[in-house]
């Protein structure tokens, strides 16, 4: 049986990130595990759409690897504030306006939201008008607005709520969208594919960071990250080996690059970071950040992981382990943390530096389906704390 991690081991439990955000081009899109691109949410009536037009969208979204959130992802039994966050978190967001749209509060709630981190976080909104054309929405017309106007008499103790319903039913309808018209020679599928090619489009548009820093520290903790495009990995700027991707860190509100192995034979990651920015006497472990797609492979022979502290004057201490990343490969999405091994701080009259790398050295083996967040050095306490 195949070890894994628990969840307070992941990402999440370290650093307080979110997986999902934001990919470079089409051409990269391709090659990154889904998990890893940019999240799309889509906003639409569930008991009208869910089991006819988004049974199809969705399939057709992931079958051209779109990393798509719909509400029916949410664990059963959480409440509306998720998916709120689920929208911060996406970089592309459809906004389905069907008939019966506007007798769901949730739907409302939603593109309120929608509307909000267009308005304030650079949010890609598309609005899609499914058998209803854009000025019944704008101007509430029909049942969609008879509808509308009976949700606002029940609410009508939340005049300010009702407002910013109108006014993102307004805000999102000027946004150039796409429109299936009641009386249509296009089927349901030839609409389905012109979104995705869209929304493939919008995503290709987004650029990623460029200067991402040197290493990012979470104050509350003490611990640092170094990212990956900080750390050397052999043939990462050859994209026939490695892709470069950023996802959206939710607790800083900004982009980390992850680097994406396509294929190699060599594999040799490495990094440093110097201990005067660390609590001396304080326990510290280093560990790297990776995610192994289910379709990974090549990585039966295990990997070599090794810690070197390098003090002033020459003196050197070093740790060195082996593991077998293949035990990780049906981890799901989740990030795993791979130890290197743990040092005390020295003093900062003593400061030292530590180096640490992750090889593979067997050139019989193509690797693939590595991708690589970057490495955390945190207090050896944090190993079951949740931040």
């Amino acid at each position: 049986m195949k070890a894994r991690l628990s969840s307070k081991q992941t990402l999440f439990g370290v650093l307080g990130l979110k997986k999902i955000s934001h990919m470079a081009s089409s051409s990269v899109m391709g090659q990154v595990s889904t998990a890893m691109q940019p999240q799309v949410f889509i906003n639409f009536r569930g008991s009208e759409l869910r089991r006819s037009f988004i049974a199809f969208l969705e399939p057709a979204m992931r079958e051209a690897n779109i990393n798509v959130f719909i509400d029916e992802l949410e664990l059963m039994g959480t409440d509306l504030e998720n998916l709120l966050v689920r929208i911060e978190e996406s970089k592309v967001a459809l906004a389905i306006f069907s008939r019966d749209y506007t007798s769901s509060v949730w739907c409302l709630d939603e593109l309120v939201k929608i509307k909000e981190c267009k308005d304030q976080r650079g949010l890609k909104v598309i609005p899609i008008f499914y058998k209803l054309e854009p000025s019944v929405v704008k101007y509430l017309q029909g049942s969609f607005g008879d509808n509308f106007r009976n949700l606002k008499r029940n609410h009508q103790h939340e005049p300010l709520k009702t407002q910013k319903w109108e006014e993102a039913l307004t805000s999102i309808t000027e946004t150039i969208g796409m429109r299936l018209p009641e009386q249509s020679d296009r089927s349901d599928k030839e609409f389905i594919n012109s979104i995705v090619e869209e929304v493939k489009k919008l995503l290709a548009s987004i650029p990623i960071v460029e200067k991402p820093p040197r290493e990012v520290k979470n104050q509350s903790s003490g611990l640092f990250f170094v990212p990956a495009r900080r750390l050397e990995i052999t043939h990462s700027e050859n994209p026939e080996n490695w892709t470069w991707s950023s996802i959206y860190d939710g607790q800083s509100k900004a982009d980390i690059e992850v680097a994406t192995l396509i294929k190699v034979y060599w594999l040799h990651i490495t990094g440093n970071f110097h201990t005067r920015k660390l609590t001396p006497g304080t326990k510290y472990e280093v560990v790297f950040i990776l995610n192994l797609d289910d379709t990974a492979s090549g990585w039966e022979e295990p990997v070599t992981l090794k810690l070197k502290l390098e003090h002033r004057g020459g003196r050197q201490s070093i740790q060195e382990r082996t593991l077998s990343l293949d035990d990780y490969i049906d981890d799901g999405n989740n990030w795993v943390d791979i130890q290197v091994g743990d040092f005390e701080a020295p003093p900062k009259s003593a400061a030292a530096k530590i180096f640490f790398s992750l090889h593979q050295y067997v050139d019989t083996d193509r690797k693939d389906g590595l991708v690589v967040k970057g490495v955390a050095i945190r207090p050896k306490a944090m190993d079951h704390v949740t931040i």
